[in-house]
């Protein structure tokens, strides 16, 4: 009896070694889960002229050393914003940048940032600066915006009339053909995309009325492990001057 004993004894010890292996190993493949990260092209996210493959710009870039140091596997790619925003928004392991944060979308998502500011702005002709000051003189006007895009949003739960387009590009091009009276967007992108269109005699920001901090937001589903080692590493880049020295490149 005390030889089967004993042998129980064993065997119970090597299953009980077994599980916990087990689990440790279920563990760490869950900790290394591939992320999607999800973007838009614009002009300061662009793909590498040498391979056509690497996402490159200055909150990519941001990104990319995020992930490097977090040393989470991660496949980044570009599409269209609202499929980007959609993505993140509703697939488990998907984050998206940059995304602004604001109060309506702060429970959706984990929020690893901010990556950078941005100051929302009215575009229009040149005709109008001076003139055109303030929300309430466009109250009946139609204004520019894309699917999926924070000042396009706010203005439309303000009651402004918002005609969405699927990439902003579209909608600066509809401003210059006459078919919308003003455009809606964020006043770090817009100068280069006006002057990529030729556009700097016809188009001018009238005034700025607000805006948010942009950051890498996941969805929910994404380990709280992973966002906080994602939150340290952005802190060291920022602290090492890393940060400071991908934006000097841009």
């Amino acid at each position: 009896m005390e030889f089967r004993s004993t042998r129980l004894h064993q065997f119970t010890i090597q299953t009980i070694l077994c599980l916990n292996l087990l689990a440790l190993a279920g563990s760490a493949e869950s900790q290394q889960k591939q992320l999607l990260i999800t973007t838009e092209p614009s002009i300061s996210t662009r793909l590498s002229a040498e391979d056509g493959k690497t996402i490159y710009g200055s909150a990519a870039d941001k990104v990319h050393e995020i992930m490097r140091r977090s040393q989470i596997p991660y496949q980044m790619k570009i599409m269209s914003w609202n499929r980007a925003f959609e993505l993140a928004r509703t697939q488990p392991d998907t984050c998206v940048y940059e995304a602004a944060r604001t109060p309506d979308r702060e429970r959706g998502f984990k929020w690893i940032g901010p990556l950078s500011k941005g100051e929302w702005g009215i575009y229009g002709s040149p005709a109008k600066v001076g003139r055109i000051t303030r929300l309430a003189d466009i109250k009946d006007e139609s204004i520019g915006g894309y699917v999926g895009d924070a000042v396009g949003e706010y203005l439309t739960q303000h009651g402004y009339h918002v005609v969405n387009s699927y990439d902003d590009e579209i909608t600066l091009k509809n401003l210059l053909l006459g078919r919308l009276d003003y455009w809606a967007t964020d006043t770090t992108q817009a100068p280069s995309m006006i002057a990529s269109n030729h556009a700097k005699d016809k188009v001018a920001l009238l005034f700025t009325f607000g805006g948010y901090e942009y950051y890498l937001a996941c969805n929910p589903g994404v380990s709280d492990e992973a966002v906080e080692i994602m939150r340290a590493k952005l802190k060291e880049i920022r602290a090492d001057g890393t940060e400071a020295k991908i934006a000097a490149k841009y």
